[in-house]
């Protein structure tokens, strides 16, 4: 399924259960309890649970852009430019450093 498609059918998922005019608040906390759980499949190494978590974060992300009038592909095109051509490395332990970080060590 195309990206457009699956965003057009999650948003008449929401129209239909009328999720589209609910507080932006309510999804909010959709979005912070997903965490959680999207955390504890993750210390659980359950990766079933994971990918759902993941999908329900998603969603919820998707509803929240629709209800603050944001849109998603346009943040996420964003967030790409942002990050496409940073410079830098990850330690030992995952965690990314960026170069001007690293510089201003030296």
């Amino acid at each position: 399924m195309e990206y457009e498609e699956l965003i057009n059918r999650i948003h008449d998922w929401a129209h239909h259960r009328k999720i589209d005019r609910a507080d932006p608040r309510v999804e909010f906390m959709k979005m912070t309890e997903e965490l959680g759980e999207l955390s504890a499949a993750y210390n659980k190494q359950n990766h079933e649970r994971l990918v759902d978590s993941i999908g329900d974060l998603q969603i919820a992300l998707l509803i929240f852009c629709q209800l603050v009038g944001v849109d998603h592909k346009k943040a996420l095109t964003a967030a790409y430019r942002e990050i496409a051509d940073r410079q830098g490395e990850t330690t030992s332990a995952g965690v990314f450093i960026k170069q001007s970080d690293l510089e201003r060590k030296n």
